[in-house]
């Protein structure tokens, strides 16, 4: 039970995979939690948190989330680089953030930003490396970013730049979910797994991972920066993360590639730097590789 006069904590977006994994935890560090979604309350979601449906761009939609909040953590968006085909896709985005900001009272807010705000680099990105994404999904995060930043008058504004995510509920459209799905649907052969995209180099982030860094976030007293990087700092191709998959599985196939992009974001290399984020809270990503693969796949299995 949440005790009396607990710091009251919103997180939008609270239906999605993050949301979904982050409430729990906020919970058991004493926050009185609301959640908001378009959708009802997950059934998996604690008892104690406090659940409102609405959408964030209807007229008002912002204005019924009220005030004294201690803490704003803005997931909801459209985060599937690939869904975003249109110049529509990208305007909701800004437009959620852009209504959610005009209704806040002071308070701190954690904008969920990503890694594709970045230009493309062969190296580590750190938060002073230049910002041009190459697809309307890192566009329209940047964008969130900027006017998220406009509203630093009277909130206290913190942006999280995560790299991929793992972790059990991950998107089915995603490249280790996908692999998860192929590998049950194609059984037992010695074929080769044949991916669509290319053997680009990422850098994967457990969630339990993902959501220590949030709640470290928001609990900063004095951030003393506005960005901060959410990454393992680990390179990692997606050939190595098939070929680990594959081990966890007990299956023995090669892995080819057609080199083909996948979505306008699409690059060779994106990989993150947390010193900054280590720095400032201590946050260090703990969970191996293999463990968040095998979790997944026994997930998949159940």
């Amino acid at each position: 039970m949440t005790a009396p006069g607990a710091r009251r904590v919103l997180v939008t977006g609270a239906g999605g995979f993050v949301g979904g994994h982050l409430m729990p935890r906020l919970v058991a560090a004493g926050y009185a939690v609301t959640g908001t979604s378009l959708g009802r309350k997950p059934a998996g979601a604690p008892a104690e948190v406090e659940w409102r449906t609405l959408d964030l761009l209807e007229p008002a939609g912002a204005a019924r989330l009220g005030g004294g909040w201690w803490a704003v953590i803005h997931l909801a968006a459209n985060s599937i680089p690939q869904r975003h085909a249109a110049a529509g896709d990208a305007l909701r985005n800004v437009a959620m953030t852009l209504e959610l900001l005009g209704g806040l009272e002071p308070c701190r807010l954690l904008l969920v930003s990503s890694c594709h705000v970045y230009s493309p680099a062969s190296r580590a990105l750190t938060e002073a490396d230049a910002t041009r994404p190459r697809g309307s999904y890192g566009l329209s995060k940047l964008l969130c970013e900027q006017a998220a930043l406009a509203f630093a008058d009277r909130l206290d504004v913190r942006i999280a730049r995560p790299f991929n995510h793992l972790g059990v509920g991950l998107d089915p459209a995603l490249v280790v979910p996908s692999l998860i799905r192929r590998l049950r649907e194609e059984g037992e052969t010695s074929a080769p797994l044949r991916m669509r995209g290319r053997n680009s180099v990422r850098d994967f982030t457990d969630v339990a991972d993902v959501i220590a860094a949030y709640q470290k976030l928001i609990e900063l007293d004095d951030p003393g920066e506005r960005v901060f990087n959410v990454a393992s700092g680990a390179p990692r191709s997606i050939g190595e993360v098939a070929a680990t998959l594959l081990r966890v599985a007990g299956r023995r196939r090669p892995v080819e590639f057609e080199e083909v992009p996948l979505s306008g974001d699409d690059t060779p290399i994106l990989l993150g730097d947390p010193a900054r984020l280590a720095a400032a809270t201590g946050w260090r990503a703990a969970e191996p590789l293999e463990a968040s693969l095998a979790a997944m796949w026994r997930a998949a299995q159940a």
